[in-house]
């Protein structure tokens, strides 16, 4: 008999560590919601808009907190927009807004970049880097678009002989959706 409660005392206690553990793991719901948010929402995570754009296409928010322009030193000009179309974000841009002409160094888009930037809008590492296109634009213009995972996909181009990113976009993609087929 006490055999038995001894063996229910500590199939009790794994079970409460099981969900204790369960309880504090990361993951990616542990991340911030933003595509298809308001912009309610979305300036609460962020600190409010600098600037608003109402075109056909939906409305533009321009976002720069101080913390987000540290992730790119390189370009301290350097801010995000939100594009929502009937009141939920849809597209999220990173606008580099550098002088290429008169940037000294190589620099280009790169994973590292899309993982701060990811991390920066979604509170997360994204759980994949898997290329889905790469199109070449004539002269000296190429369009890539990656997977991130969790829904989220990545498109930016490269042009000029350095190919130069001036900017790149996430945006939600059912291919990106789990499970991930490499």
């Amino acid at each position: 008999m006490k055999r038995s409660h001894l063996f229910m005392a500590i199939t009790g206690a794994s079970l409460e560590l099981l969900l204790l553990n369960s309880f504090f793991a990361p993951s990616a719901e542990a991340g911030r919601f933003v595509l298809d948010q308001t912009p309610q929402t979305i300036n609460r995570y962020f600190d409010g808009y600098k600037t608003r754009l109402t075109t056909n296409s939906g409305v533009t928010y321009t976002y720069a907190p101080a913390k987000f322009r540290r992730l790119f030193p390189k370009f301290p000009k350097s801010n995000f927009s939100i594009t929502f179309v009937n009141n939920k974000a849809k597209k999220i841009t990173l606008n580099f807004n550098g002088s290429f002409d008169t940037f000294q160094g190589d620099y280009n888009y790169q994973q590292t970049d899309a993982a701060k930037f990811y991390n920066y809008i979604f509170g997360y590492q994204p759980p994949l880097w898997q290329e889905l296109s790469r199109h070449f634009g004539g002269e000296t213009i190429y369009d890539y678009e990656y997977c991130l995972g969790d829904g989220v996909g990545n498109s930016f181009g490269r042009y000029g002989y350095k190919q130069f990113t001036d900017s790149a976009s996430f945006y939600y993609d059912s291919r990106c959706e789990p499970p991930h087929k490499p």
